[in-house]
């Protein structure tokens, strides 16, 4: 029965990224004819498994520690960096649409969930609250002390994302997201594939460091 409500969790959340995807790339199909589509590049390719499968592994692993309201948040959240990570690897931008799509969601659910069970309820809204003000003024310092370099929708972004993983978990997404893009950036320059002041898409990394903090935390 786990692996059943595990696999269609993954093809779930796995379908719903590729379907969001192109949608927006064939809303957006004027400017992406330019660099060919989105939903056939090797990007797209690896992004899907990777949510594919974390998404299993979650689902064999995390599913009976968790009430309905989490996984639905979790899936969400998943769903919504892996859209994001593939956008803005190929466009360079986060739509605010779509950030508050993940908000409405956040809330939406958030709300049921303090409806039917209030406690525990209000408990998880609070600690949402905490991780959103934790990560959002992280970013925010972050923001003011590049001189600007880190863009604004990364700050909301990560607002966001500490809402769906509370305090316990947004600094660890974070840290590895953090870590992976700094890794990633000594070698492109090693390489000389960019130069110092070149800019690196960060909700990549940042969608890395969700998958493996939802993985191990």
């Amino acid at each position: 029965m786990e692996i059943i409500s595990a696999f269609l969790g993954a093809v779930l959340v796995t379908s719903g990224s590729y379907i969001t995807l192109c949608v927006y790339d064939k809303k957006h199909s004027l400017e992406m004819s330019r660099k060919g589509s989105m939903i056939y590049s090797a990007s797209m390719i690896i992004v899907m498994c990777l949510t594919f499968s974390v998404v299993f592994v979650i689902g064999m692993t995390r599913l009976a520690d968790w009430e309905l309201p989490a996984v639905f948040l979790h899936y969400v959240l998943i769903w919504g960096m892996s859209v994001l990570a593939v956008t803005d690897h190929r466009q360079h931008r986060i739509p605010n649409r779509f950030l508050i799509g993940m908000l409405m969601a956040w809330a939406s659910i958030t709300g049921i969930h303090i409806i039917m069970h209030t406690e525990s309820g209000m408990a998880q809204a609070f600690q949402s609250l905490a991780g959103g003000l934790a990560g959002g003024l992280i970013f925010l310092l972050c923001y003011i002390l590049s001189r600007r370099q880190l863009g604004v929708g990364d700050v909301k972004l990560v607002f966001v994302m500490g809402l769906y993983l509370t305090g316990q978990r947004i600094i660890g997404a974070i840290f590895y997201g953090i870590v992976l893009c700094c890794v990633y950036s000594v070698v492109q320059l090693i390489r000389r594939k960019i130069g110092l002041k070149d800019g690196v898409a960060l909700v990549p990394f940042l969608y890395l460091g969700v998958l493996i903090t939802l993985c191990i935390l």
